[in-house]
């Protein structure tokens, strides 16, 4: 289960900057663009997640307030994973609300659950070979409005949507 900033404005953003196809990738599962979003938080990661964590995150996401922001994404990289390494655009954005996600979930007991390493990242395909990182010659930006949190199924394509929670406009 994660939070995530997702809409279509990420994948038409994506395909408007040509996608990736400067770079050739081996025999790729490519991730479908209506699936496309960034992981920014990883809330858990097991076969089945109890109803007290869902609500947990959901309060968790209540109390954040935060302005909308621009994610930026560098580099290609790729994360290895133990049944297939997922190949993914990543940089350093989200780092304001991944600190004020941290803080709500240690707030509410929640703190053991929380992957402090975990990299703001939009997996683009899945492979069983490793892609050396690709610095961008140009930073793929978009603006995130709103944060969602989505379930997935280990061993199941796609995503369950949780709720979704709008990010103030500055001002």
């Amino acid at each position: 289960m994660r939070f995530c900033r997702t809409d279509d404005r990420f994948a038409n953003t994506w395909r408007s900057k040509g996608g990736c196809s400067w770079i050739t990738f081996p025999s790729p599962r490519r991730v479908p663009p209506e699936l496309l979003h960034v992981s920014l938080y990883n809330v858990e990661q097991s076969a089945r997640i109890s109803d007290a964590v869902i609500f947990a995150a959901c309060r968790t996401a209540s109390a954040i307030d935060t302005c909308q922001f621009e994610l930026s994404f560098d580099h290609v990289a790729t994360f290895r994973k133990s049944r297939r390494n997922a190949i993914v655009l990543s940089g350093n954005g989200g780092r304001e609300l991944l600190r004020q996600l941290h803080v709500q979930m240690g707030n509410l007991g929640e703190d053991a659950r929380i992957n402090r390493n975990l990299q703001p990242h939009a997996t683009l395909l899945y492979d069983s070979e490793v892609m050396p990182r690709v610095t961008l010659q140009k930073p793929v930006v978009v603006a995130a409005r709103e944060f969602v949190l989505l379930r997935n199924r280990p061993g199941e394509q796609g995503y369950e949507f949780v709720d979704r929670w709008p990010l103030r406009a500055r001002g």
